[in-house]
């Protein structure tokens, strides 16, 4: 789930220079039309993920140094969905009241900056918190590995 939530957000990133080339008009178009399902879809991922290597943290929580890694991820993720709810949230704010006026105002690229740098932030937030939960999972793995050679 955390995969899937940080895709989202890989998305938004690599549009990043080619949307900041576009007309106001193309720009609204194309905003209004191609993410209907992100904002459905996204919060479920998002929370999920959370929750998920929340339950994690709870599972490895006795030792120590299996927690951190996780740790980072839940922290991580916690910081993304901040970001997004301040940065990204009222840019979105702003586009719905073009899509609804259909008006563009003069420092519409101020909120379309907003908005794509936002979420190319939250792109590189997620892709830590990722890096994070697969080098616990490897460790994790790495020492069970070595606890059955011992046996062995």
């Amino acid at each position: 789930m955390a995969a899937l939530a940080m895709g989202m957000h890989l998305a938004h990133a690599l549009e990043l220079v080619p949307k900041r080339r576009w007309d106001p008009e193309l720009y609204l178009a194309v905003q209004s039309s191609l993410y209907m399902l992100f904002g459905s879809i996204g919060p479920v991922l998002e929370i999920g993920a959370l929750v998920l290597v929340a339950l994690v943290v709870r599972t490895v929580w006795a030792s120590r140094s299996a927690r951190t890694l996780p740790l980072v991820s839940v922290a991580a993720i916690t910081l993304a969905l901040l970001v997004w709810a301040l940065v990204v949230l009222p840019a979105n704010a702003q586009l719905s009241s073009w899509q609804t006026s259909r008006v563009m105002p003069p420092d519409w690229a101020r909120w379309r900056d907003q908005w794509q740098f936002g979420q190319a932030f939250i792109f590189l937030i997620h892709i830590v918190g990722f890096s994070a939960l697969v080098v616990s999972s490897v460790e994790g793995r790495a020492q069970d590995a070595s606890t059955l050679g011992r046996r062995a």
